[in-house]
């Protein structure tokens, strides 16, 4: 089962500090959403999970192996990240551009194969853009090109994956359904996803990362996720309300 481990990690921007001591375990089998204000570092972790950024401090490691002593083609099939935000350069379909996902598995300069381009198709179908498959990667709407963000991840299917605010560009509808897909692929992935809304973290996730300004808390949902918690990472009291088995957190 894969393990991705963080010892004594700190993240820095320019100088400020955003996470300190940081020791923090995902496994497959759970659904980790990290929460926390604007700023206080949630992106940069992703990226330094992810090895695109250096921490300040400690380390990161895979299965006991740091993440700079793995190469990259074995890092690309181990670990994903879906940004918050894609800047496309120059027109391409929207089935090439997920098809971007299958890079780590090829050999030499081979073309996409029939089972590639399955996949692809069956990704797209996935986050409901089977129908824009063909269409230019540049006409797209913000939740839309997300979501090809998303379905690009899916054929690259690292064992670790990494989303940094997925939901943010979505719809109600697409919200649900794109976090329920998340949480069935974390029965076989070990999951990390940036989220802003406590509530859908609550409904959702397995365990919660709470990112406060000068601390933290780790954990499974029911454990972390309590008003003092809350109260204390984002500055503002949390009431509680429970209906139809739903527990859902009212910022006051």
């Amino acid at each position: 089962m894969i393990r991705l481990n963080t010892s004594d990690l700190g993240i820095t921007a320019g100088r400020r500090a955003l996470i300190s001591h940081l020791d923090w375990q995902i496994a497959a089998g759970e659904f980790w959403c990290v929460l926390g204000r604007n700023g206080v570092g949630k992106t940069s972790l992703m990226q330094t999970l992810a090895g695109l950024l250096k921490p300040a401090s400690g380390a990161i490691a895979i299965d006991g192996v740091g993440l700079t002593r793995i190469a990259a083609s074995a890092l690309a099939q181990l670990r994903g990240l879906m940004p918050q935000q894609v800047v496309d350069a120059f027109s391409v379909s929207v089935l090439e551009t997920v098809l971007i996902g299958r890079t780590p598995y090829r050999t030499g300069r081979g073309w996409d194969t029939d089972a590639d381009i399955a996949a692809a198709r069956n990704a797209l179908d996935s986050v409901d853009l089977s129908s824009r498959a063909d269409s230019d990667i540049l006409q797209l709407s913000g939740g839309e090109r997300q979501r090809v963000a998303l379905a690009t991840l899916l054929v690259q299917a690292p064992a670790i994956m990494l989303l940094d605010e997925p939901t943010a560009h979505q719809d109600v509808a697409h919200q649900l359904a794109m976090l329920r897909l998340v949480r069935q692929l974390s029965a076989d992935h070990a999951v990390v996803m940036n989220c802003h809304d406590i509530n859908l973290a609550a409904r959702f996730a397995t365990h919660v990362l709470v990112l406060g300004a000068d601390r933290h808390w780790s954990g499974p949902v029911a454990t972390v996720l309590t008003p003092d918690v809350l109260e204390s990472a984002f500055g503002c009291q949390f009431s509680v309300l429970e209906a139809d088995g739903l527990r859902s957190f009212v910022a006051q």
